[in-house]
């Protein structure tokens, strides 16, 4: 599954801090985006994400399917360890 914004950093061949940098974008929102923690891509960098090429519309709906994915893997990975903190 792959994260529409960190697929368009790879694709520029740039880091993180440089594709911030070159769009004018808090560091600090951009990893709060790289790690789903924003509910959709914010749009100062979907917007970056337009420049580069992307349709808006798709690069929120690949945001949201891997969102959902991440959040599978979270759980399957506390399920093979046994449920997780809470279990204690």
């Amino acid at each position: 599954m792959n994260h529409p914004v960190k697929e368009c950093i790879s694709m520029l061949g740039v880091s993180q801090v440089s594709f911030a940098v070159l769009h004018d974008l808090s560091f600090q929102r951009l990893k709060a985006c790289l790690y789903g923690h924003t509910p959709a891509i914010p749009p100062r960098i979907v917007n970056a994400l337009v420049q580069h090429g992307y349709d808006e519309q798709e690069a929120q709906k690949q945001y949201q399917q891997w969102r959902k994915w991440k959040a599978e893997q979270e759980l399957l990975a506390a399920a093979r360890k046994g449920g997780g903190e809470d279990n204690e």
